[in-house]
């Protein structure tokens, strides 16, 4: 699992320094959290400043030397003297050429990722589009039902046709997408028997949808959020969890409110992993996101073993 960076996307002066360690032998183990999906950018934009300001100090060693051969040349500068800058570039050179190796092994890692992310960023947009289009043409269908005019059947018969792109290129329509989405968009704990693996552990749907919950009032550039403000909309969402038999339990016990437990244990659950962090500053609690890609891939689980038409590139 990804270990959390000390540092938010806004630091470059604090990335720089972590990702100059992590080209050591021994912080080697740093990378996998430097490339995940919500850190990749801000790591290859960090790398290409570092290989900037290295390929600025090998001018400015190569001009030295130079300087020092023309010095000794003309008489200004002792063999000694010349010798002993020889002996320094050249031990600077194998040095740079170490570090060149390493730099440029990870840069092209973290351009690979880029590229990967912004095409993937891309395919979805244009699957979101289509999907977005489909369901408004459904809602108005059933919002009409009856009273379809000829151009209405028209266009769902032929929305009815297209294909829905996935990466096995299975046999899905876009009506089967529509479909899929209907379910999606319901409450994860709903699903009955509905536990899903999970880097090795189980997760409920309860936990998919505070998950959920978390990247919608989140994003990378604002990734905290007050912890009042995500129980206020949790509490809003989850009224129906009032009705189950825990929560009487939770009642007659004087534990407090049963969805308020609730969202504790899934909070729990998601900082074990790694994904969350809970912090608390002037008495007010944050929940900051760590690793969003990983939220992601939960809720992508859950939806390719639940609604498995969303699988492009997987």
């Amino acid at each position: 699992m990804p270990n959390p960076l000390p540092y938010d996307l806004t630091n470059d002066d604090a990335a720089e320094h972590y990702i100059r360690e992590a080209l050591i032998p021994s912080h080697r183990g740093r990378w996998d959290a430097l490339l995940t999906d919500d850190r990749v950018t801000q790591t290859y934009r960090v790398l290409k400043i570092i290989e900037a300001n290295a390929d600025h100090g090998a001018t400015l060693r190569r001009d030295k030397i130079k300087l020092a051969e023309r010095q000794h040349r003309a008489g200004l500068m002792t063999a000694v003297e010349h010798a002993t800058q020889y002996r320094d570039f050249n031990a600077w050179r194998e040095r740079a050429s170490l570090f060149n190796t390493v730099l440029h092994q990870h840069l092209a890692q973290a351009a690979d990722r880029v590229r990967k992310l912004h095409r993937d960023n891309v395919v979805e947009s244009l699957r979101h589009s289509l999907l977005a289009l489909a369901v408004a043409v459904d809602d108005h269908r059933q919002a009409h039902a009856g009273e379809e005019s000829l151009a209405d059947t028209a266009l769902w018969a032929r929305l009815q046709l297209l294909p829905w792109p996935t990466s096995d290129n299975a046999s899905y329509l876009l009506a089967d997408a529509v479909a899929a989405e209907r379910g999606r968009r319901g409450p994860a704990r709903h699903i009955e028997n509905g536990l899903i693996d999970f880097q090795g552990t189980y997760v409920t749907g309860e936990t998919v949808d505070i998950a959920d919950l978390i990247l919608e009032i989140t994003n990378h550039a604002q990734p905290a959020c007050d912890r009042a403000h995500l129980t206020e909309l949790w509490h809003q969402r989850t009224p129906d969890l009032l009705d189950a038999p825990g929560a009487k339990i939770a009642a007659t016990k004087g534990n407090g409110r049963y969805t308020t437990q609730r969202l504790s244990k899934s909070l729990t659950y998601l900082e074990s992993q790694g994904l969350i962090a809970r912090t608390t500053v002037q008495t007010k609690s944050k929940i900051t996101v760590i690793n969003r890609a990983a939220l992601l891939t939960l809720r992508r689980l859950w939806d390719t073993e639940h609604f498995p038409l969303d699988n492009v590139d997987e």
